[in-house]
C-alpha cells in the first residue's frame, strides 16, 4: 500500500536529511504505535496488561504513573461513551 500525506515545509527539510530505507522503516514503526495506542484505548483488557506489564517492571514517578492512569482513564472514558453508556 502506498499513502500519500503532505508535509509542512519546516518539517520536509528535516525529513530530507534521512535516507529513504531508514525515513520508511521510521513511518512503519509510527504507523504500528499509533495502531496499539488505538487498540490500548479500546480495549480495557489491553489496559490493564499494558499497566501490569509497566508496575512490575517500571521505575515510574509518582508524576510518570499518575500521567499514565489519566490517559488510561481517558481511553475507559472513550470506550463507556461509545457503548452509549455515559
Amino acid at each position: 500500500m502506498e499513502i500519500t500525506i503532505s508535509i509542512p515545509e519546516e518539517l520536509e527539510e528535516e525529513i530530507k536529511k534521512i535516507p529513504k530505507e531508514e525515513l520508511s522503516e521510521m513511518l512503519k514503526e509510527f504507523l504500528r504505535l499509533k495502531i496499539f495506542e488505538l487498540e490500548i484505548k479500546k480495549s480495557k483488557e489491553l489496559q490493564r496488561f499494558v499497566l501490569e506489564m509497566l508496575s512490575t517492571k517500571s521505575k515510574l514517578t509518582e508524576e510518570e504513573a499518575m500521567k499514565l492512569g489519566e490517559k488510561v482513564k481517558e481511553g475507559l472514558l472513550q470506550e463507556l461513551k461509545e457503548k452509549g453508556l455515559v
